[in-house]
């Protein structure tokens, strides 16, 4: 492959044709915006199609960016054609370790939001109801204590100041404690 790292002009770039993935643009145009670009594309030497990474290509284009870091390969038509179908499938045997993605969510809601996370108010409210045991479920988990406690307020945007204001003035009391809020 003979792999060599350059920053390319982004307008440079071929989208590959014939690319079967459909990617949120707007949710890495969101992650762009907030954390920077970071990583590389893959590209091939001898076209400038892109093998891996066209959302993050079509987002950082949407934000302006004039040049992207990329990975230039040498290889033929086949080798990248098993490169861009590589990299989108080995991608859908990825799974979440609930427990792990729960805490590093947590993490992140207690220091900042969630804004360019890829993550919002709805994964949250999937989230909780994927974990939340019933009486006929009876799971056991294994839950370590909590050092601190979250709770996540649903309610129609017209109602968010009146929600918000009542928590705040509710816990104004208690020592030591923090609002945080994340909407969608």
């Amino acid at each position: 492959m003979n792999p060599e790292y350059v920053d390319l002009p982004i307008n440079d770039l071929i989208p590959h044709p014939a690319n079967p993935r459909r990617g949120n643009v707007k949710k890495i145009v969101e992650s762009i915006k907030a954390n920077g670009f970071y990583g590389t594309i893959v590209v091939q030497k001898s076209t400038n199609i892109i093998l891996a990474g066209n959302h993050r290509w079509q987002a950082a284009k949407a934000c302006g960016m004039e040049t992207i870091p990329a990975m230039v390969v040498d290889v033929d038509d086949v080798e990248a054609k098993k490169i861009l179908l590589a990299d989108n499938r080995t991608a859908d045997f990825a799974t979440y370790d609930a427990d792990e993605l729960s805490k590093l969510l947590r993490d992140v809601i207690s220091t900042d939001d969630l804004i360019g996370t890829g993550f919002d108010a709805n994964d949250l409210d999937r989230l909780i109801n994927e974990v939340t045991d019933t009486p006929d479920q009876k799971r056991k988990r294994n839950i370590e204590p909590f050092q601190h406690c979250y709770w996540l307020v649903k309610g129609s945007t017209t109602q968010q100041g009146e929600i918000t204001d009542a928590i705040v003035k509710a816990l104004k009391r208690f020592k030591d404690v923090e609002v945080v809020s994340a909407t969608n």
